[in-house]
C-alpha cells in the first residue's frame, strides 16, 4: 500500500456520474477527461475509471444502488486505491451526509485520511467542507424535483401531452400525432372488446395475425388491457394516476367508448384469477334423466365431458353424461347457421337494445354515483364518523352492487354485437374458432335459450346421435 505508508495518495480511480442527458448536464465524457487531466496535476496514477450508465440518480434511495459507486466502495475497503477524483462532489452523492457514510466509512476501514481522498473541481475535499457541501447538494436536488413536479403538475393541467422513453401505441413520439395504422388497430380492439369478446381473444387473433407491439414483442392480456384503459386513446391527460385535463392532441376512441371500456375491463380484471372457462354450454345443457343443469367433467388424459353430477351441492343424478366435442359441434353448426340467415338476423336485432341504450346509460351513471358513495365513505371515517368495520362493510355492499353493474355491461348484448357479425358461413366459423369462448357464448345467449340431452341409449354409446339433443331456441 504504497500511497498509505507516506500518507500521500498515489493510486486513483476516476468516478463519473450523469443524472440526466441534455443540455446543461456534463457529459459522462467531458466528467472523465476534467478527472484525467487533476490526476495527472496532482501526480496520480489512475488505476481505475468508474463510469456509471446514463440517468443514473444520486438522491433517489440516496444513490446507494448505483453498481459502480458501490465497486468504489469495495476497492477503498480492500486498499486497492488510495483516492478518488470526481468533476464535482455531487457527482459521488446527492444524498447529503448518508449518502457519503458508506465510502467515509470504507475509507476509514482502510486505514485512509477521509481529508485526503476526495479531489474535486482540482483541490481536495476535506471532510468538515464535505459535509457542508453534501447538505447544499441535497437540498438543491429537492428544490430541482419541487420545482420539476411543479412544473409537469402545471402542464398535465393544460393538457400538454408529456413524451416518454418509449412512445404510446397509436401516437408518433411526440404524443400527438397519430399513427393511423396501429389507431386502426385500436378502434378494433375497442369495438370488439365491448360487443362482448375477451381481451384474451384479442391478444390471441393479433398475434395469429402478426399485429405488431410498439416494440415488436407480442401482444398480451395485460398489455391490450392498459391500452384500452388509458385516458390517453381517449384523448385526456393524466397525471398522477387521474385524469386532470383534455388533451392537446386527437383522440382515437370517443369518451363513451373509454368509459364503457374502464366498466368492462374492470370486470374481467377482477375475474382473471379464476380458470379460464373452457366449457361454453355450461348452464345451457340440462339432463334428460332429472333435468338437472350438466357441468364440466375433465379427463387426466386431456377428454372433455359434459354430465350431470351428483353429491353435495352438486343437484344432479349421476346418470348421464356426454362428449363435450359432440354436442359444442352441433351448437357451432346450429349458431352458424342461425347467424348468417338474414331474415333471422334482422329478427334478432329488432329484439335487442341498441347500445346507447337508456338502461345502458342508467347503468353507467348508477356506477359514477357508486364510485362517489366509496368517497363519502372514506371521507366519514377520516371524521371519525363511522367506525372502521362500519366503512369495512358499506364498502362490501357497494362493491356487491358494482360487480352486479359491471357484469351486466360486460354480458348483455345489443344490436351492435348482430350487425357486426360476419355475414357467410365461412367467415363466421373462422371468427368463432378464432375469437374464444367468451365470443362463443355470446353467440350462443343470442340464439339458444337451452339444450336437454337424452341418454344414449342402448345402440351405440360411442358414436353421437343427433337426436339425443332437444332443442329450446331463441331464434
Amino acid at each position: 500500500m504504497r500511497g498509505r505508508s507516506s500518507g500521500v495518495p498515489t493510486r486513483a480511480a476516476i468516478y463519473a456520474r450523469q443524472s440526466k442527458t441534455g443540455e446543461g448536464s456534463e457529459s459522462l465524457e467531458l466528467q472523465v477527461e476534467r478527472c484525467r487531466e487533476a490526476a495527472a496535476r496532482h501526480g496520480l496514477q489512475v488505476v481505475a475509471e468508474l463510469v456509471e450508465p446514463p440517468s443514473t440518480s444520486g438522491y433517489k434511495n440516496r444513490g446507494r444502488d448505483r453498481a459502480q459507486f458501490n465497486q468504489l466502495i469495495e476497492l477503498t475497503r480492500a486498499g486497492e486505491v488510495d483516492c478518488v477524483v470526481v468533476y464535482k462532489t455531487d457527482r459521488l452523492s446527492r444524498g447529503g451526509g448518508p449518502g457519503y457514510a458508506p465510502l467515509v466509512d470504507a475509507i476509514e476501514d482502510a486505514g485512509g485520511d477521509p481529508s485526503r481522498f476526495i479531489l474535486a473541481d482540482g483541490s481536495w475535499v476535506a471532510e468538515f467542507e464535505l459535509s457542508i457541501r453534501a447538505a447544499m447538494d441535497r437540498e438543491a436536488s429537492a428544490l430541482t424535483a419541487a420545482r420539476m413536479a411543479d412544473v409537469r403538475e402545471r402542464e398535465a393541467i393544460a393538457g400538454k401531452p408529456r413524451p416518454g422513453i418509449a412512445r404510446g401505441y397509436g401516437y408518433e413520439r411526440d404524443c400527438v400525432t397519430v399513427i393511423e395504422d396501429e389507431a386502426a388497430y385500436v378502434r378494433e380492439a375497442a369495438e370488439r372488446v365491448l360487443d362482448g369478446e375477451s381481451i384474451y381473444s384479442v391478444v390471441q387473433d393479433w398475434n395469429r395475425r402478426g399485429v405488431p407491439t410498439v416494440s415488436g414483442a407480442r401482444w398480451s392480456t395485460n398489455v391490450l388491457q392498459r391500452l384500452l384503459r388509458s385516458p390517453r386513446i381517449a384523448g385526456l391527460r393524466e397525471h398522477h394516476g387521474k385524469v386532470v385535463s383534455e388533451g392537446q392532441w386527437p383522440s382515437i376512441i370517443t369518451l363513451d367508448e373509454h368509459e364503457r371500456l374502464i366498466s368492462v375491463t374492470a370486470v374481467r380484471r377482477n375475474y382473471r384469477k379464476s380458470a379460464p372457462r373452457t366449457y361454453p354450454l355450461v348452464g345451457v345443457l340440462l339432463c334428460g334423466k332429472c333435468g338437472g343443469k350438466l357441468r364440466s367433467l375433465g379427463r387426466e388424459n386431456g377428454g372433455r365431458s359434459y354430465a350431470c353430477r351428483k353429491g353435495e351441492n352438486l343437484g344432479g343424478c349421476g346418470g348421464l353424461r356426454i362428449k363435450a366435442e359432440w354436442v359444442e359441434e352441433a351448437v357451432r353448426e346450429y349458431v352458424v347457421a342461425v347467424l348468417t340467415d338474414p331474415a333471422i338476423v334482422d329478427r334478432l336485432i329488432a329484439a335487442l337494445p341498441s347500445p346507447d341504450d337508456s338502461a345502458q346509460r342508467e347503468a353507467l351513471a348508477r356506477l359514477r354515483v357508486l364510485g362517489v358513495k366509496r368517497d363519502r365513505v372514506t371521507d366519514l371515517l377520516i371524521d371519525g364518523a363511522i367506525t372502521t368495520a362500519d366503512a369495512k362493510r358499506k364498502r362490501l355492499e357497494l362493491d356487491g352492487e358494482e360487480e352486479v353493474l359491471r357484469r351486466t355491461l360486460e354480458t348483455t348484448p345489443t344490436s351492435k354485437t348482430l350487425t357486426d357479425l360476419p355475414t357467410t358461413p365461412t367467415e363466421l366459423h373462422t371468427a368463432w374458432d378464432n375469437r374464444g369462448i367468451d365470443y362463443q357464448r355470446t353467440l350462443i345467449e343470442l340464439t339458444i335459450d337451452q339444450i336437454t340431452v337424452a341418454p344414449a341409449g342402448p345402440s351405440n354409446p360411442r358414436k353421437f346421435n343427433p337426436a339425443r339433443l332437444q332443442w329450446a331456441l331463441r331464434a
